[in-house]
């Protein structure tokens, strides 16, 4: 699916998403979503849940209302 999306777009978000996707997904895997596991001996709020009380959150939350199809006129 992501494939298809990538390939339809134009060729400097093909190039870039083919150069930077592996490399944001490893740095996903290896430092952010380790980072969102709490520590048990901590005292901090863990990054998620201070990111829920960020401004950004609302944004993100009200892109979950979007339609689930996309919409052109052609």
């Amino acid at each position: 699916m992501a494939a298809f999306m990538v390939d339809d777009c134009s060729r400097i978000a093909r190039l870039g998403t083919r150069r930077w996707g592996p490399r944001f997904q490893a740095a996903y895997e290896q430092i952010a979503s380790p980072a969102t596991e709490k520590d048990p001996g901590s005292t901090e709020p863990a990054p998620v849940d201070a990111f829920a009380d960020h401004l950004v959150h609302d944004a993100l939350a009200a892109a979950a209302l979007r339609p689930p199809v996309a919409i052109s006129v052609a």
